[in-house]
């Protein structure tokens, strides 16, 4: 019984040593990196080209031209360039509809996308690519019905566009008012 007891006072020696853990403290890091305030809910309301939508109310908006609208993000550092055109023929629109997604898909290049489509309470198609890696562009989207109305619209980006677990936030912000746009759309 005796040799017993050195061996049990070893193993409780070992098993105490194993407990301090003063090595592994989490220590905050000197350097913090701002984290990108995001925009609120609120909307309000736009006409452009006969077609109505709800963009988001802290924006800044501007139509540098007839059938263009701009929409600005400062604190993203982005901007939506959305169109809105009416096309008399049903062949003129889907030369328009090829045309945009060729677009589209040039504009974003070999990288990966998310595409979502859906049909929006007011009967218009709608087209959405959104892409972390998607470079300095990378959102994008459409919206037609079959009585000849389009929107499209394109984000860019006008600071730095990669690493892609830094822009994130502002594609994630972006992709969900292109997505609010797209689903209060409507012609009065």
């Amino acid at each position: 019984m005796r040799p017993l007891i050195p061996l049990i006072a070893l193993t409780a020696a070992l098993l105490a040593t194993g407990c301090n853990r003063q090595s592994e403290t989490p220590v905050p890091k000197r350097t913090a990196y701002p984290r990108i305030e995001s925009y609120g809910d609120s909307t309000r309301m736009l006409r452009l080209g006969g077609m109505e939508f709800a963009v988001n109310a802290q924006a800044e908006v501007s139509s540098p031209r007839d059938g263009w609208l701009d929409i600005t993000y400062p604190r993203y550092g982005a901007s939506f360039h959305i169109t809105a055109r009416h096309f008399d023929s049903a062949e003129a629109l889907a030369e328009a509809i090829e045309n945009r997604t060729v677009r589209m898909s040039l504009n974003l290049g070999d990288r990966q996308a998310v595409s979502t489509e859906f049909i929006t309470p007011t009967a218009f198609t709608a087209i959405m690519l959104s892409s972390l890696d998607g470079g300095s562009s990378p959102v994008h989207f459409m919206a037609y019905n079959t009585d000849g109305y389009m929107l499209s619209g394109s984000a860019v980006l006008t600071g730095v566009a990669e690493p892609a677990d830094s822009i994130a936030p502002v594609v994630e912000g972006l992709t969900a008012d292109a997505e609010r746009i797209l689903r209060s759309i409507r012609t009065p």
